[in-house]
């Protein structure tokens, strides 16, 4: 534990680096203390930076480096380390900075976005089902337990940022996963119908022959046949991806 004056002294020096206004510390010379603060911000502007590449090159440079500049000096970081530090940077944005949300509606969903590539990249392995993906239409699909769909209002995975507008807002759906071996994080468009048919899967694997009903009567595709041979190639692509086990 430390003692209450080293405590003390430390909140000051915090405190300062939010700041810049220079406190009585113990022990420092004069002139020095804001080498502390210009490191200290260096470390949180390049955790951001580096977090989220994309919204920093939606914004302008202004926009980008006075967003940094007042999360730096107003917000109060909760987590100690360093790299789940940016991850707060979405609720600042969302509760101080409503101008450049209504400027770019997209912001918000884009740095979820991006958030969420950096947790897969970091998260901790997940455990591979031991049996194995046989027949696509006979036997359940074995999929990597490192994925999700993500459903998003604006094509943030197929568009560069800045060329998306407020027309652009509809319905569209990705899968984010950690790709086997390589422990790259990818994404892949996927249509409302796959997206259901990878969640419907994921949640209860079951044999897609026994989806048929529901294919029926919610996406009104009657010519299972022909269902089957476009299902098939996607089956395939998942399989060598690393989507499926």
């Amino acid at each position: 534990m430390l003692k209450p004056e080293t405590l003390s002294q430390q909140q000051k020096l915090a405190d300062f680096c939010r700041s810049n206004v220079e406190p009585e510390l113990i022990g420092t010379t004069d002139g020095r203390l804001k080498n502390y603060r210009r490191l200290v911000f260096s470390v949180v502007q390049d955790a951001l930076g580096s977090s989220y590449p994309l919204s920093k090159n939606l914004l302008s440079t202004k926009e980008w480096d006075e967003l940094c500049f007042n999360f730096f000096r107003d917000h109060r970081c909760q987590n100690p380390q360093v790299w789940r530090m940016p991850f707060e940077l979405i609720d600042f944005t969302e509760s101080t900075h409503s101008s450049l949300c209504e400027k770019y509606p997209w912001l918000l969903e884009l740095m979820i976005f991006e958030w969420k590539e950096v947790e897969y990249y970091m998260m901790a392995d997940l455990t591979f089902p031991i049996e194995r993906s046989g027949d696509f239409w006979e036997d359940p699909w074995r999929l990597n337990p490192e994925m999700e769909i993500m459903a998003l209002s604006y094509p943030l995975h197929m568009k560069n940022a800045r060329f998306i507008s407020r027309t652009d807002v509809g319905s569209y759906f990705c899968i984010i996963f950690r790709q086997p071996g390589t422990f790259k994080v990818k994404f892949m468009n996927v249509s409302p119908f796959f997206a259901w048919l990878i969640e419907s899967m994921r949640l209860e694997p079951s044999k897609l022959r026994d989806l048929v009903p529901v294919m029926e009567s919610q996406f009104n595709l009657t010519d299972i046949p022909a269902v089957k041979e476009r299902i098939r190639p996607f089956f395939e692509k998942l399989l060598n991806e690393g989507m499926i086990h």
